[in-house]
Formats: C-alpha cells, structure tokens, sequence
C-alpha cells in the first residue's frame, strides 16, 4: 500500500458516549459495539464513568465509547463530563417503561429532559428505543416513543431514533452509520 493509499484510508476517530437511566441497556450496547456478538449475561451496573479503552470499529472509524452510569448520583456531575468529551451522544430508553410506570416513566422522562439541557444541539443525538427483544413486555415503538416523551420538539436538533435490542444488536448498525455520518459532517 503507498503512502497515498494510507493517507486516505486513515481511520478516523470520534469519541460517543451513553446515556439512560440505569438498567436501559447502556454496558450491554457497548459490549455489543464490541464484540459484535450478542450479550446473554447481564453485565454489572456501572458505577461512575467507564472510558472504554478498546475502540469500536465501524467503517473506517474508530469510536472510543464513554458509558456513563444512569442513577441520580451522576447525573449532575459526570454526565455533562461525558458530554463535552464526545463527538455523538447514544440516549438509551429502556422500551418497556411506560407511562403506566409511573415512578419509573418520570424518572426516564426527567434524565431525558436533563440530557437535553446539556447536550449541545448541534451534537448528533441517536436516541434508540431498547429492549425490542422481550416482546412479552409489549416495549414501546418509535412512535410511541415520539408521543410520549414529546419528541416532537427536538426539531432543529440533529438527532435520528430507532427501535432495537442492545443485547442482540438489532437496528444498531444502521443507527452508528447515521451518528457517524453526521459526525463526519461536523
């Protein structure tokens, strides 16, 4: 290969982070984006911050993935840390809360409405509707999604949701080519 050729096939890098509540699927995401093999052992909670050290390949782009913990504690602190430290955000609702889980729904729509207030508009937000997998819990769809968590007003922001299951990895692949294109854009 020339050195021609190394120039323009140089993988490019970008760091994204994950957000969610806890117990969304946000560690089973990244070990998915690692492994590319779907996750059968629930992994621990994160506690903090995890700055994955091995990168995620996608294309010829090598995302380095900062999984940030969803409890209370962190929120204030170390989400708007991983925030300014990357290049894309993945929001990651857990698709079986519903608005029928009261607590649970107020606590997802509350950390949403905080991630909002940190994440630069310009940013590219991916917004994936987890847990399509247990479809004994009837998990929400885009659309429902849209309508209940009022998605509607995040027009002008650069942002895409998907429905899918971080432990098998489905629709993921189509949402980290849309972040990265867009982070490619910036």
């Amino acid at each position: 290969m020339g050195l021609l050729d190394r120039i323009l096939n140089k993988s490019k890098e970008a760091k994204i982070v994950t957000l969610g509540v806890s117990g969304a699927g946000k560690t089973t995401l990244i070990r998915y984006m690692e492994t590319g093999e779907a996750v059968m052992e629930a992994p621990q909670m994160t506690l903090g911050i995890d700055i994955r050290e091995k990168g995620i390949e996608v294309g010829n782009w090598q995302l380095q993935a900062i999984d940030v913990g969803g409890q209370d504690l962190y929120k204030n602190t170390l989400w708007a840390l991983g925030v300014t430290q990357s290049d894309g955000v993945i929001y990651i609702f857990d698709g079986t809360v519903r608005p029928e889980n009261n607590e649970r729904f107020q606590e997802s729509q509350f950390s949403f409405e905080y991630m909002l207030s940190i994440v630069n508009p310009k940013t590219p937000l991916l917004i994936l509707v987890n847990k399509q997998d247990l479809e004994d819990e009837n998990p929400i769809s885009t659309a429902e999604a849209m309508e209940i968590y009022e998605l509607a007003k995040l027009a002008g922001r650069s942002f895409n949701i998907i429905e899918g299951s971080a432990k098998f990895g489905d629709g993921i692949e189509i949402g980290l080519e849309w972040m990265i294109n867009k982070i490619g854009e910036r």
